[in-house]
């Protein structure tokens, strides 16, 4: 039998491989990241993460053992856009506000995981020569660095705490963030780039 982390991983692959996509995976890969889709990735991130921060906060007592404090990325993001003189966007706060707190966890394996590639992010964000001057001081990719191992294992630990009967939810709720997580990539895209 499958733990959840394994069966998140089996059941939102399709997800997270469309996700990719998505986020200029093609320009990120081979090198041709322009500032523009660079801007566009840091708005989508933050308004993802700010609603997800918003409304674990108002879940503290199920979010203990989480640590939010120690794993809010909106700074980061913050100061990466103040960095390239951009103003934080419109925040949705209500994206997640009629998620329980299970629903939210799911969402928060979607977050988390991302930090898992963020390291390999960078590294190709670095080969486009446009990004290079943008790069001094980012933070957002950089992610938790030497520790985001250890800061995936206590997340993995929290999701095996959880009841096998609550798992399908947390599965379902990770597949919506994905789905969410479209719909902000292309809410926040500059109207001459808007995708179909």
């Amino acid at each position: 039998m499958m733990t959840i982390a394994e069966r998140l991983r089996h059941e939102t692959r399709a997800l997270h491989e469309q996700t990719e996509a998505l986020l200029y995976n093609d320009p990120l890969r081979t090198g041709t990241m322009n500032p523009e889709q660079y801007r566009h990735l840091l708005r989508a991130h933050w308004t993802f993460h700010q609603a997800l921060e918003t409304a674990i906060d108002q879940n503290f007592a199920f979010f203990q053992s989480y640590d939010q404090n120690d794993r809010r990325k909106t700074p980061w993001l913050e100061a990466d856009l103040a960095e390239l003189n951009m103003p934080v966007p419109d925040s949705k706060p209500d994206l997640f506000k009629q998620w329980l707190p299970l629903d939210l966890l799911g969402a928060a394996y979607v977050g988390e995981g991302s930090m898992l590639g963020g390291k390999a992010v960078m590294h190709y964000l670095q080969k486009s020569p446009e990004l290079q001057p943008l790069l001094t001081n980012a933070r957002f990719y950089r992610g938790y660095g030497a520790e985001a191992l250890n800061k995936w294992k206590a997340f993995g630990a929290i999701l095996a705490a959880q009841n096998e009967a609550d798992h399908d939810r947390i599965i379902e709720a990770a597949q919506r963030a994905f789905l969410t997580y479209h719909d902000i990539f292309r809410h926040t895209q500059p109207q001459h780039q808007a995708v179909a």
